[in-house]
């Protein structure tokens, strides 16, 4: 576990989520623990996506991903995530506009698949600024020798954050009526009046004040409920809700520094999570939000025991070209270790290369990333991988289906998952 990930454990808590798409319980289940094959289950009901916040839940959060082709012929990859957290206990920033004082968290990056190059972004308010240092000053009083702390002080006193994350220029703010998201001046969330299920996401570089994305996601299929119901919490189904929005529209315009290029061609992906019960600390990862040439949309994970590094939970949630819902249990998961990649900033090693397989569904996907380095840095010094990927899926009548997928892989700077990933590979 990273140094810093032991020193502020409530924020690490909320932050070393990268996007996304789980959420794990305070104590996870054992994972030898035999349950009965589950059957699949299918449903063509349509409910309604929501987008609004929740103001009696612990943490929430707002993802996009998008695969994007511009005029330029470029192929680019972009992912986002805006964070809230906190019930408003302890000193809070001034400029608050919330409320119930909360601490605000972004990630985003742009991909570019072409140059294999990947440029990733973590930004936080003055809330989680001020929450930070009230953890990390009690820390030291538990133990005033403990030096990371001292030295993670002496650069939050500065009103700074461990490198990469910035400072964001301004409050961030989260409405309900209407629903609206703003982390400082360049970073929103916004639907789009008049149009069901469509929203503007801006990303902005606050070094240079350019516009790196300004897009609009209109879904094209209803609302996907993640297991069926959207309950996905561990120790209670519903302590953790779950929507996505697994195909959608992209338009818009993308910045990596030449000025603006127009979209031509985009799908994207948006998940709403909220909730209670979930914790880093004891349990990691591996996700997957899969878009297949056929129409078939596929979101699919499994849970690890940091403790041990056995894997449990498998869940996935599959939606046909129509909006037709399949959920199963029955998944295996085969990493490549021979692809295992080191990260030179971190030394953190990921299996980039994985094949899945639905046996009740009659699918194989194998998966693998358009760019090896695509880490994405967290607040408190650790990280995720957090990736676009090429899919190739093969059916059981034998014919193949081209695809894209972003994979999260959380938890692999846990001891016991690197013991495991040195003694796969050595193998």
């Amino acid at each position: 576990m990273n140094p810093f990930t032991r020193i502020v454990l409530p924020v690490t808590v909320a932050l070393v989520v990268a996007s996304t798409s789980f959420a794990a319980p305070a104590k996870p289940a054992s994972p030898n623990k035999k349950t009965a094959k589950p059957v699949a289950m299918k449903t063509a009901a349509i409910r309604p996506f929501v987008d609004a916040p929740h103001d009696n839940v612990t943490i929430e959060w707002w993802y996009v991903n998008s695969q994007i082709t511009t005029e330029k012929g470029r192929h680019l990859a972009l992912i986002g995530s805006f964070f809230r957290f906190g019930n408003g206990a302890g000193q809070m920033a001034k400029d608050s506009s919330a409320s119930t004082p909360r601490s605000h968290y972004l990630i985003w990056a742009i991909t570019d698949k072409d140059s294999k190059t990947h440029q990733a972004y973590s930004l936080a308010d003055r809330n989680t600024l001020e929450m930070m240092k009230q953890f990390v000053t009690l820390r030291m009083l538990m133990n005033p020798n403990d030096t990371r702390a001292s030295a993670m002080l002496d650069t939050l006193s500065k009103d700074a954050f461990p490198p990469p994350t910035v400072l964001l220029d301004g409050p961030a703010t989260v409405s309900k009526a209407p629903f609206a998201v703003a982390f400082g001046s360049g970073d929103t969330l916004t639907p789009v009046a008049g149009k069901p299920l469509t929203y503007t996401v801006k990303f902005t570089d606050l070094k240079t004040g350019v516009v790196a994305a300004n897009l609009q996601f209109e879904a094209a299929k209803p609302a996907m409920y993640v297991g069926g119901t959207g309950n996905t919490g561990l120790r209670d189904p519903e302590d953790m809700k779950y929507l996505s929005l697994t195909r959608c529209k992209v338009t818009g315009t993308v910045d990596t520094g030449a000025g603006p290029e127009r979209i031509t061609a985009a799908d994207g992906w948006f998940d709403h999570q909220w909730g209670d019960t979930w914790t880093t600390q004891s349990a990691g990862w591996d996700w997957w939000g899969a878009q297949l040439a056929d129409g078939t949309d596929i979101l699919f994970f499994r849970q690890r025991d940091l403790a041990t590094g056995k894997v449990f939970f498998p869940l996935a949630t599959f939606m046909d070209k129509a909006g037709k819902l399949t959920v199963t249990k029955n998944i295996r998961f085969d990493e490549d270790l021979s692809t295992l990649w080191t990260s030179p900033a971190t030394g953190v090693s990921y299996p980039l290369n994985w094949t899945v397989a639905f046996p009740d569904q009659h699918l194989i996907l194998k998966i693998s990333p358009d760019v090896r380095e695509q880490e994405m840095p967290i607040i408190t010094g650790g990280s995720i991988w957090e990736g676009s990927c090429a899919v190739e899926a093969a059916k059981g009548d034998g014919t193949k289906v081209g695809g894209t997928a972003y994979m999260e892989l959380v938890g692999y700077n846990s001891p016991a998952v690197k013991r495991l990933m040195k003694a796969g590979a050595a193998k």
